[in-house]
């Protein structure tokens, strides 16, 4: 049986329409070709939430079926989906234990409660959202208009990435605020590198064939959720580093160069070097005139002109040379690329 509620979310979902060139065309929604679940079933929905990511009680208002849907990719550094119950739905947590969780709000409301209900926050679209603890209980309640982006962090990459921005091992638990604002500031920052994540993984060979390229920006996001929620570990990344290592540059070309085919986040490097992000930012400026990520660009560019002056346009693409070392946005690509060899890559593949 089809609710009153439920019809009518379906039919508020029909009729949002855009209007391209006159052209009346459906939205596609986030990840729409990563489906794993559409369904009315409470059950069937507990079940693919919990295998994707925690378990969990789930309940509706009345006992009333739902209209959720769940698309979904995922990678050993974090799990993004895109999550609708289309019903008046409430999860009930224990502790995640092995994980950090974070809902981003597009649309509609939940409200969430963590520590037994002394933490509580309501989230609306485009707002601000939550972040679940693994050492925490937790509930989140959902009206039947909310969306949102559903992450899962696995707490060893999470924590070790956070260790190489500090330099040092994170033995902790990262003691996140409840919620972030969404609107300005690093929290805008952290819905603006998911929604790119999500748009490039949507995009037809976009990163899901390039996982190097897609391990670059899953890190961005690692990072950006670490800086855009308050957490036990705000002040020190604030302040950490400030010395110079002139040594630290030499071996950290030496050990970009073997590595670069690689996922290298700043915080990798900088673990390898044994100083902390900071310092080797400092060191990186000082002798060299560039940050360590401009650095590893610089790199890889010459890997790309490297394979573009061997190619030939029949059997290779600027397009698969650049995702293949790490590239994702072709304009800026193609734009580094002139500034730094004097043409477009495409002349080159054909001058090859």
């Amino acid at each position: 049986m089809v609710t009153h509620d439920t019809a009518r979310h379906r039919q508020a979902m029909e009729v949002i329409l855009v209007v391209l060139g006159g052209v009346m065309t459906r939205p596609t929604e986030p990840l729409a070709g990563h489906p794993v679940m559409h369904t009315a079933d409470v059950d069937e929905a507990r079940h693919v939430v919990t295998e994707v990511y925690v378990p969990h009680e789930l309940d509706t208002a009345g006992g009333r079926p739902l209209d959720a849907r769940l698309n979904v990719v995922a990678s050993p550094r974090l799990t993004l989906g895109y999550l609708i119950y289309g019903a008046d739905a409430s999860l009930t947590l224990p502790p995640l234990r092995h994980c950090y969780h974070v809902n981003l709000t597009l649309s509609g409301t939940t409200r969430a409660t963590r520590r037994g209900g002394r933490e509580e926050v309501v989230t609306a679209g485009m707002r601000n959202g939550v972040v679940l603890l693994p050492s925490e209980d937790s509930t989140v309640s959902w009206t039947p208009e909310a969306t949102q982006y559903v992450m899962k962090f696995p707490r060893g990459p999470l924590e070790e990435h956070l260790g190489g921005l500090l330099g040092r091992p994170v033995v902790d638990t990262i003691n996140f605020d409840v919620t972030m604002d969404l609107r300005d500031g690093p929290g805008a920052q952290l819905l603006s590198a998911v929604r790119f994540l999500q748009t490039e993984i949507d995009r037809p060979g976009g990163l899901l064939d390039a996982p190097l390229a897609r391990a670059q920006l899953e890190t961005y996001v690692m990072t950006s959720l670490l800086l855009g929620v308050p957490n036990s570990y705000s002040d020190a990344l604030r302040t950490s580093g400030g010395q110079e290592h002139p040594t630290v540059v030499r071996q950290t070309m030496d050990y970009v160069e073997a590595h670069v085919d690689e996922p290298l986040s700043v915080s990798t490097i900088a673990r390898h070097a044994g100083v902390t992000a900071r310092t080797l930012q400092i060191s990186f400026s000082r002798h060299l005139g560039v940050s360590p990520s401009e650095y590893v660009r610089d790199v890889r560019l010459g890997r790309v002109h490297a394979d573009l002056m061997t190619g030939h346009p029949t059997d290779m693409s600027v397009t698969e040379r650049a995702m293949r070392w790490g590239f994702v946005n072709m304009g800026r690509f193609s734009d580094q690329y002139r500034r730094k060899y004097g043409q477009l890559p495409s002349a080159t593949l054909r001058s090859g």
